[in-house]
């Protein structure tokens, strides 16, 4: 919802509203086809917002969307391709637009999973550059891009943050990174070869905002339930700057403010909390912060009787499509707290 935490009384009562009424959150998008990713919007009135698009046309009708009424601080578009290094670069080009790449399709994963999204129709030559080019000879003047990124490259971001050594060491404590754990481009890097070459430079990868699957699709699942391939997922990674963590330089009350809303941003209400009160927030702030953490993560047992209700009534209404309905009930809440840890408590009132 737009600016939902800027609006807070709450938040504008501690420091992090100040910081940023000061000098704007620097968020990037790489990858911003479709426009600016929505993690952002609950701040939008205090956030600076640079995209990355190497299409021209994408990015004048971008362009054209954010100059027309547009919700924040700041905003610009970089109509390039960012990669590892500067120079030619190829972009295969496919049928949907949103899967272009600087890489090839892995054929042989494509047809196994029929992913038709990913039937080549072309190529186009282009001109790469670096993040750390961007940032710190093009806008140096301005000191904010960066703290924040999400990518979604389409199998490059490992080359991406090759090219961003510096943006990721001295600049950026959140990350928001499209991961792949089955290779359907050819030669990427999967997961676990970006939470390592991240761990290196003090991120901590929290958890996944999503998380999506791929079979074969033998199974009808209104009828069948099993396991399925996973496929991709927004990773999560924080530069968490407690105890038993990879980042052991100081942080500055600047990227303690980051870092903080960011985890108000992405649901970890519980890391801001801790964070807050284990770095600035003491006395009448840290009351004012818990009191925000505590609003702001509140879902009411009414709420979920609703929910649940709405569901039953859903699936009394189409009793074929049950696994369906029951199975998207599910997935839309999959990221929340786990229960495992207070169940026993309550398992006498079940």
């Amino acid at each position: 919802m737009l600016n939902k935490l800027l609006d807070h009384p709450l938040f504008q009562a501690i420091a992090p509203y100040q910081s940023f009424k000061e000098t704007p959150l620097g968020f990037m998008d790489i990858g911003a086809r479709g426009g600016v990713h929505p993690l952002v919007e609950p701040l939008a009135g205090v956030t600076a917002i640079l995209g990355f698009e190497p299409d021209a046309e994408e990015c004048v009708r971008m362009r054209q969307e954010l100059g027309t009424n547009s919700p924040w601080a700041v905003w610009d578009v970089e109509p390039c391709a960012l990669a590892g290094n500067s120079g030619a670069a190829t972009l295969y080009r496919f049928h949907t637009p949103a899967n272009d790449s600087l890489r090839p399709a892995n054929q042989k994963m494509v047809d196994r999973y029929n992913v038709k999204t990913l039937a080549p129709i072309g190529t186009l030559p282009l001109q790469t550059t670096t993040l750390d080019e961007v940032i710190w000879q093009r806008r140096v003047q301005e000191s904010f891009w960066g703290e924040f990124i999400k990518i979604d490259t389409q199998s490059t971001e490992y080359e991406v943050f090759q090219g961003s050594l510096r943006t990721l060491s001295d600049r950026t404590v959140a990350l928001f990174v499209e991961v792949e754990f089955l290779q359907m481009y050819q030669d990427q890097k999967l997961f676990s070869e970006v939470e390592i070459f991240l761990r290196q430079y003090g991120f901590s990868c929290y958890g996944f905002h999503s998380l999506h699957h791929r079979s074969c699709k033998q199974l009808d699942k209104t009828q069948q339930a099993g396991r399925e391939r996973t496929w991709w997922a927004d990773a999560v990674f924080f530069k968490d700057p407690l105890a038993g963590n990879s980042w052991s330089k100081p942080i500055s009350e600047r990227e303690t403010y980051v870092l903080f809303s960011c985890a108000m941003l992405l649901g970890y209400y519980d890391f801001a909390l801790e964070l807050a009160l284990k770095t600035w927030a003491t006395g009448a702030e840290a009351e004012r912060v818990k009191e925000l953490v505590f609003s702001y993560g509140t879902v009411s047992p009414e709420t979920t009787v609703n929910e649940v209700k709405d569901l039953s009534q859903k699936v009394q209404a189409h009793p074929e499509l049950a696994n369906i309905i029951t199975g998207h009930f599910v997935d839309r809440r999959r990221g929340n707290s786990d229960y495992d840890d207070v169940i026993l408590s309550y398992l006498d009132k079940i």
